[in-house]
């Protein structure tokens, strides 16, 4: 059932992203990739909302659907957010740095590999 939870919310929050992007492109016209920005700056928010809610007593189909399914759908960068929110509440400020940065610099040259590898 958790499965069939995760790919609902999913789908809805990868089209949610598509949507509100688009409508942010057409909206503010910019060189700087607005529109998924504010996706991500929102999925951080909306999961950071979502832990806390989850936290006082969520259903159980809250997780799966809403922060794994929709959040991981509308933007993994939410996720990576609160991996290293939580690393530094746990007071692993360390693992949480080595995560943002590596994360980045890994992620940056996965894509340049990639487009690389593409071409």
């Amino acid at each position: 059932m958790n499965a069939l939870l995760v790919f609902l919310g999913g789908g809805l929050g990868a089209l949610s992203r598509y949507y509100l992007s688009s409508f942010i492109i057409r909206a503010v016209p910019s060189r700087f990739p607005l529109g998924i920005f504010a996706c991500n700056v929102l999925g951080c928010f909306l999961i950071g909302l979502g832990v806390g809610f989850a936290a006082k007593s969520a259903p159980s189909w809250f997780g799966p659907f809403a922060l794994i399914g929709f959040l991981g759908g509308f933007t993994t960068f939410s996720t990576f957010a609160n991996d290293s929110l939580s690393l530094m509440q746990a007071g692993r400020a360390e693992l949480a740095w080595v995560n943002i940065i590596a994360s980045i610099a890994v992620g940056l040259a996965a894509v340049a590999c990639g487009v690389k590898l593409a071409q």
